[in-house]
């Protein structure tokens, strides 16, 4: 059995587990639980001190708990290893977690936004990032290796994942860091504002004040979040355009020092989460009226995901250009940022654009 096909084992046997691959990088790395019981846990200091692999969602509820995946056995794709003890986990095939996943056209899609722009010109809130899904009716089971490899080989600087646990089956190619932690340095991202990729978009001046703006708001929830715990950062790099695929997007790059942080790591994940590029400001007001005018329940769309404490590193990614892999269909989720200066029509066509990062791939296979 080689690497790929212990993948395919997991994948088959419906074991829980996580694959991923780091940006920028050409292993593939495979961790997986012995145990069939799917671990919920609570998002804190003691668990970053941990090693394993966390999924968490977008608003944590019962039915969409915090994820931890033991890391029973670790295997990567650059090493010659033996799979004899991989052959042994047997796991019960869990229930599939099914939920109510409304689809929205363009028209009631553009009417959403309005409603949005009225509410920020009414003061509510600043922004608020509004989503929506694409469904594809099939059974794709004997091709997610397929996809997965593909994801991988596509989006080089992306963090590609796949991921079973508690009855939910995820996948996707995400551009955006939540926190990374190596050595003695901690590092978290401000993303936000997307263009179609082209030379011209390369460059920061031909952006507009509205996605300069979105950008600068989550860029300013990072920096208050850190400085109310009295975290001050060492560097600061940004804004600067940063290619994601087929997408140009607005970055901001924060370094800290891990000393800095010390215990307050889970506490700093809890309130960074969810950020303003995947929620809004204030972040209630905004998480209130995406849970009012959304027909679809996100689940771990725009929550975070990633390995802890494996090969020393952590590695968080907010779970964006996502799909949940069900037995009959595919459920993409994608999202766009409102700002009192949005244009509905420009708002879909960001949105189709995005879909269009797992959509290339999968109409390959």
């Amino acid at each position: 059995m080689n690497f790929l096909q212990a993948l395919q084992y997991c994948i088959d046997n419906r074991l829980i587990f996580a694959a991923y691959r780091l940006p920028h990088s050409d292993a593939i790395k495979l961790v997986v639980q012995k145990s069939p019981t799917s671990n919920a846990t609570a998002i804190n200091s003691e668990l970053f001190d941990q090693k394993g692999f966390i999924l968490s969602p977008f608003l944590k509820s019962e039915k969409f708990p915090s994820y931890f995946i033991q890391p029973d056995l670790v295997y990567s794709s650059t090493n010659y290893l033996n799979f004899d003890e991989l052959l042994q986990v047997q796991h019960p095939v869990q229930e599939e977690n099914i939920y109510e996943n409304g689809v929205i056209g363009k028209k009631e899609f553009k009417i959403q936004v309005e409603s949005i722009i009225e509410a920020i010109r009414q003061n509510k809130f600043k922004k608020t990032v509004l989503s929506r899904t694409k469904v594809l009716e099939r059974n794709y089971h004997c091709k997610l290796k397929e996809i997965f490899q593909l994801l991988s080989t596509s989006y080089t600087n992306a963090f590609v994942y796949m991921v079973n646990v508690g009855g939910q089956f995820w996948m996707g190619a995400t551009p955006e860091p939540l926190l990374c932690a190596h050595k003695n340095e901690l590092e978290a991202v401000s993303l936000a504002g997307t263009k179609p990729y082209n030379d011209e978009n390369l460059n920061i001046t031909n952006w507009s004040h509205k996605d300069q703006i979105e950008q600068e708001l989550v860029t300013q929830y990072i920096e208050e979040t850190f400085e109310n715990r009295g975290i001050q950062f060492t560097q600061k790099n940004g804004p600067y355009t940063k290619k994601a695929g087929n997408l140009v997007h607005l970055r901001t790059d924060f370094t800290y020092n891990l000393a800095d942080v010390g215990k307050q790591l889970g506490e700093l994940v809890s309130e960074l989460h969810p950020t303003p590029a995947v929620c809004g400001l204030p972040k209630q007001a905004a998480m209130d009226f995406i849970q009012n005018i959304e027909k679809h329940q996100r689940g771990y769309y725009s929550g975070f995901l990633g390995p802890v404490n494996i090969d020393d590193k952590l590695q968080l990614f907010v779970n964006l250009r996502c799909m949940q892999v069900m037995d009959e269909r595919l459920i993409l989720y994608i999202g766009a940022g409102i700002t009192s200066e949005s244009d509905a029509e420009e708002e879909w066509n960001e949105t189709e654009i995005k879909a269009d990062t797992l959509l290339s791939v999968i109409h390959k296979v």
